[in-house]
């Protein structure tokens, strides 16, 4: 078993508290827009509803019957001098990985507090994540970083913000070896595919930082193999959630 599993939510809820004391989200306003088909909010827009109203952000949720009307909601927010952020939860019911980039770069980059607008004056609450559990794990720019799943959205970037900061990168996607992954002191994954990284794939004393939803990129296996690593769920999720409303508090 790994020497440490982080648990992102006792993370999260230190930063959540400094937040909340601070006072700097009061009046703030947010809206979370929806389109997956169902009727209700997700358990991910709840929670990201119910810390918001914790930090005393004005939350309001629409939801989208499809994404001609999502994309008609989201041109009304970027030009509503009420609403100070906009944030779409994913997945977008019946847009391809195309169509749900363009929606996402529809978002007004001064709005964008998931970052996920590549024009976006923030960095994405995701890589805001990553960045706190590299500085909790330790990694220094000494170690060797793959992120596999490079060449998705969050992957790039990720890819991009961690040669800024110094550190050696080399990315990988689904379709390469992974067993090329032995050479690396860190693997961050966010392919979304349970269970890709295989315990051959990995060295023993490894660093894990697993993005991948819903289930997790890591086996067991290779889970194990770890000196130090992110669960899923309850590592890297929660500290998302509050990376996006630090985010807010510079809107």
């Amino acid at each position: 078993m790994p020497k440490l599993i982080l648990d992102g939510k006792k993370e999260a809820d230190k930063l959540t508290l400094f937040l909340e004391e601070s006072e700097r989200l009061m009046g703030k306003s947010l809206l979370i827009l929806q389109c997956d088909g169902h009727a209700e909010e997700s358990t991910y827009v709840k929670l990201k509803r119910e810390m918001g109203e914790r930090l005393g952000v004005l939350v309001s949720v629409s939801l989208a019957k499809n994404k001609e009307e999502l994309k008609e909601m989201i041109v009304e927010a970027n030009s509503d001098e009420t609403v100070d952020g906009v944030l779409v939860q994913l997945p977008i019911m019946g847009a391809s990985k195309e169509e749900t980039e363009q929606i996402l770069c529809s978002i007004n980059p001064e709005k964008d507090i998931d970052g996920l607008n590549p024009n976006s004056r923030f960095i994405p609450a995701v890589i805001r994540a990553v960045e706190r559990v590299i500085e909790i794990f330790k990694v220094d720019e000494e170690q060797t970083i793959a992120v596999v799943g490079s060449l998705g959205q969050v992957g790039k970037r990720l890819m991009e913000r961690l040669k800024t900061l110094g550190f050696q990168v080399v990315g990988m996607d689904k379709g390469d070896d992974l067993l090329k992954l032995n050479s690396s002191d860190v693997v961050i994954s966010s392919t979304g595919v349970a269970g890709v990284i295989k315990g051959e794939m990995v060295p023993d004393g490894f660093v894990g930082i697993d993005l991948g939803y819903p289930k997790g990129d890591f086996s067991l296996e290779a889970f194990d193999k770890a000196l130090m690593i992110t669960p899923v769920p309850g590592g890297v999720g929660p500290l998302t959630v509050i990376s996006l409303f630090e985010n807010l508090t510079e809107v």
